[in-house]
């Protein structure tokens, strides 16, 4: 019995060892019950999860079985799917309705060929597959898991913002589907319902199509952007050749149209088309169809655009017309709806417009200027004329690219909405800023620009800084508003191009970051409706081929984007580029912007750096009108300007448009709030009796200089005003001055321009016997007529000589006279004035001693007219 029991226990023992959860207990009974607990608790948890998988199972089942029944069960047939579908042309009309501009065919019936499955490149078919789905041969018809993840992106973005859509799946939403569910402007509720039908329909046409079929209908059906649908076509659109013709750089350009044919147009966008470019070349080495190395030989390969030859009236025009339908109906509804479009374009203007560039560019063809660009808008932003280029069918040239569209540095036209927004933060006409040399920080690199003249022209109210284009003030002001604040700003004018505040510094203000011509001559459209700003309109009204009415455009006053005081500041920047008599500082009178019958008329030039840019925008209260004259391919021009190449274009057509219609010169209506005020022109202060120069100023209510600022001060100096007279000096040197006493700041100016300041240190005692002694007794009160005489008195201890230089101080000195004086006061020499010409002198007398001792005295005197 022992033995058997010590047996047992041994074996206990062990098993305790083996299984840690078990108790040491001698009763075998009980530990086992212990260990069979927990397998319990696991079988009945095992069977749980299995009931629960099969109830999900079955939800799922009964939930794909509704849905299949709710939105399969009307599917259209696969077998449509070659089936071709009725169209009607889109005509595209002037403004009167009637004179034809294009007709726009419909590709499948004259932009459509279809083409084999071999004749399309292999290169073509992969770089398609990789940039458009990569998993296209692996998936049944739908990349489950690009749904998810576009599922996820939309929850979280809380809209529609990703489809996942594979090949198969574009291609039956393309055929399949009717028109109306096309679109990308659903509500998200039939966004939903349509990519459930999509689905599956694209498992239905992949298990009755091959993987080679349904690329084949694809690489045939897809739109590529100019009218081209089908690989064959967007060919012969862009290349001039057979699809079979392309080379591998061509071939790879085209596969990455199809996301966004029309913005990526490379007729309108070649950069945008060769960006898309490298991204579809690098998604195909990271699919194995070629080596890094393979794909950079094919993205440097040169690309050659072919313009087709198209019957059409100003193409420039037409086409931007064509790419706003496309962005609002779609190609489909644009090349099958039958649409009716009547546009705002006067053709008329466009004719006059196109003949003025063309013939100001054959006269500046000798300076290397070669092409031009017109916009002209009316005061409701309707586009009246649109020249693209000179000559559309110039490859020399590159007629076929829309200038108007394309981004150019603008040089100095820029600056009125730099002021403008100044103005917005307390600045005035009268504020004063000076022009000087000055050195600016642009991220931490010392910016120094330079006015056209090479020379700079001291306290300048913003006035006379805006209608001469100085550059220094121009970039100070930036600087006081603010590089991110100035973007802002120039997008709630319209101007796109600025989409980086990053990249830009304050060399902005003289045109650094580039601009569309169309948008810079609407944002000056926008300053001559008072700040109130809409986009430029170029469609009137549109109708389908039912003639129902799809859009139809009315007048309206547009959003204001210069804030409370946007009518003011608006009206004041206009006034400033109206003011012909500010401009003559720079310009001259009878400058290119002085119109000949006194049309009251708001313009700026601008220049960029090099030559490259002359542009000239403006406007009267009946048009506006924008020029652009350089070269597409950037190539600098022989010192043309703003003002003798834009500006002579700018000036014909508004003289044109005005002189035509028979509209008399008219000024630009004051809005309320518009007060007056009598400023100094030199400060921009308040104008008090000691101005010498009081000019009218505009000012926006509220806003005039509160205070004079230039004051009469009646002060006792002595040695010619030079010095403060002090007690010790002698009654007989002594003179009282008025001066008229200018703010600090502007104390040397004045000085240096023939406006005496008052001296600011004491006379030095006179001399004790045996020194020399230099001292001139007042000439007058500082102020002589021309011709006059002068007799000049003073005293002088021991051989002198009385010097007259020009200016304060004088850079050369002539002699007057000299001699050997005494102590008491005589006459030193007389001073022949006739035959100078008026304006700032200073008279020097110099003593000199046998022993060296020098003395000298100087008077500084103005002659006068």
């Amino acid at each position: 019995m022992g033995a058997c029991y010590n047996l047992a226990s041994s074996s206990l023992d062990e098993n305790a060892r083996k299984l840690p959860f078990m108790s040491s207990s001698p009763n075998p009974r009980r530990a086992a019950s212990r260990w069979l607990v927990p397998l319990r608790f696991l079988w009945r948890l095992v069977l749980a999860a299995v009931k629960l998988t099969l109830l999900a199972t079955l939800l799922l089942v009964l939930a794909g079985a509704w849905l299949y029944y709710e939105y399969g069960r009307n599917l259209p047939d696969p077998d449509e799917i070659r089936q071709h579908r009725p169209f009607e042309t889109t005509h595209i009309y002037a403004s009167d309705g009637r004179t034809l501009l294009y007709e726009l065919v419909d590709p499948q019936a004259g932009r459509r060929t279809i083409v084999a499955f071999e004749h399309i490149p292999r290169i073509l078919k992969d770089a398609t597959v990789a940039v458009e789905d990569a998993g296209f041969y692996d998936h049944p018809g739908v990349d489950w898991r690009g749904i998810v993840r576009a599922a996820w992106i939309n929850y979280q973005s809380g809209d529609v913002v990703s489809g996942g859509s594979t090949i198969t799946q574009q291609l039956v939403r393309n055929v399949l589907l009717p028109p109306q569910e096309r679109g990308r402007n659903l509500p998200t509720q039939m966004l939903y319902e349509r990519k459930l039908r999509e689905v599956l329909l694209a498992v239905r046409v992949s298990q009755q199509y091959s993987k080679d079929q349904i690329l084949s209908l694809y690489l045939n059906e897809v739109y590529y952007g100019a009218q081209a649908y089908g690989v064959e076509a967007a060919a012969q659109a862009y290349f001039g050749k057979h699809v079979w013709e392309l080379t591998d750089g061509e071939a790879t350009l085209l596969a990455g149209l199809p996301q966004s044919p029309t913005r990526l147009n490379p007729f309108t966008n070649f950069e945008g088309a060769r960006q898309r470019q490298r991204i579809t070349l690098n998604l195909m080495v990271k699919a194995g169809y070629l080596t890094p190395l393979q794909a950079d030989a094919i993205f440097n390969e040169p690309l050659n655009l072919i313009t087709p030859e198209i019957d059409i009236l100003a193409p420039h025009f037409v086409f931007y017309v064509r790419d706003l339908l496309e962005q609002r109906y779609g190609p489909d509804m644009l090349y099958r709806g039958g649409l009716n479009v009547v546009t705002s374009l006067d053709m008329h203007w466009q004719e006059v417009a196109q003949q003025t560039a063309l013939q100001r560019i054959n006269e500046l063809r000798a300076r290397n200027a070669h092409n031009a660009s017109v916009i002209m808008l009316d005061p409701n932003h309707r586009i009246l004329a649109m020249v693209g280029s000179i000559d559309y069918y110039n490859p020399v040239i590159d007629g076929e690219v829309n200038v108007a569209l394309a981004p150019r540095q603008p040089g100095s036209a820029l600056k009125p909405f730099v002021y403008a927004a100044a103005m917005q933060r307390g600045w005035s006409p009268a504020t004063v800023l000076w022009d000087e040399p000055t050195t600016f920080n642009q991220d931490g690199v010392a910016y120094v620009p330079r006015n056209y003249d090479n020379s700079w022209h001291g306290p300048q109210r913003v006035r006379m800084a805006l209608a001469n284009s100085l550059n220094i003030p121009a970039v100070k002001a930036l600087e006081f508003v603010g590089v991110q604040e100035f973007v802002q700003l120039a997008s709630a004018f319209g101007i796109t191009t600025f989409n980086d505040p990053a990249r830009y510094g304050l060399s902005m203000a003289l045109g650094s970051g580039e601009v569309r011509l169309l948008e810079l001559t609407n944002a000056y459209n926008t300053l001559r409706n008072g700040g109130y700003y809409q986009p430029p309109v170029a469609i009137l009204k549109v109708t389908n081929n039912r003639g129902e009415v799809l859009e139809q455009w009315s007048p309206r006053l547009g959003q204001q984007v210069l804030g409370m005081q946007g009518e003011q500041i608006a009206y004041l920047i206009g006034n400033i580029l109206s003011d012909n008599q500010a401009r003559w500082y720079m310009f001259g009178r009878g400058n290119v912007m002085e119109l000949p019958d006194g049309r009251p008329a708001a313009v700026k030039t601008g220049t960029s750096n090099d030559w490259r840019d002359s542009w000239a925008l403006g406007y009267t209260p009946h048009v506006a009108i924008g020029v652009w004259v350089g070269n597409n391919d950037n190539v600098p021009m022989q010192e043309i300007a703003g003002a003798n190449g834009g500006g002579l274009i700018w000036r014909d057509l508004i003289m044109a448009y005005h002189t035509e219609r028979g509209l008399e010169p008219k000024p630009f209506e004051r809005p309320p709030n518009i007060t007056e005020a009598t400023v100094c022109a030199d400060t921009g202060g308040q104008a008090g009796t000691a101005c010498p120069r009081p000019i009218t100023e505009l000012f926006v209510a509220g806003m005039q200089p509160p205070a004079v600022d230039i004051v009469y001060q009646t002060m006792r100096v002595s040695n010619g005003g030079t010095c403060l007279a002090a007690t010790y000096t002698p009654p007989e040197a002594i003179q009282s001055i008025t001066y008229a006493v200018y703010p600090p700041q502007f104390r040397d100016w004045a000085q240096r321009n023939g406006i005496p300041q008052p001296p600011t240190e004491r006379c030095p005692p006179v001399q004790q016997s045996g020194q020399a002694l230099a001292q001139l007794f007042p000439v007058s009160d500082g102020r002589l007529l021309l011709g006059e005489q002068v007799e000049v008195r003073g005293v002088a201890r021991g051989p002198f000589q009385l010097e007259v230089g020009v200016g304060s101080p004088p850079t050369a000195w002539q002699q007057v006279s000299s001699g050997l004086a005494q102590e008491t006061p005589t006459l030193l020499g007389i001073w022949q004035t006739s035959g100078l010409p008026p304006g700032v002198y200073t008279l020097r007398l110099r003593v000199a001693t046998a022993d060296g001792i020098s003395a000298d005295a100087v008077q500084v005197v103005t002659i006068e007219e």
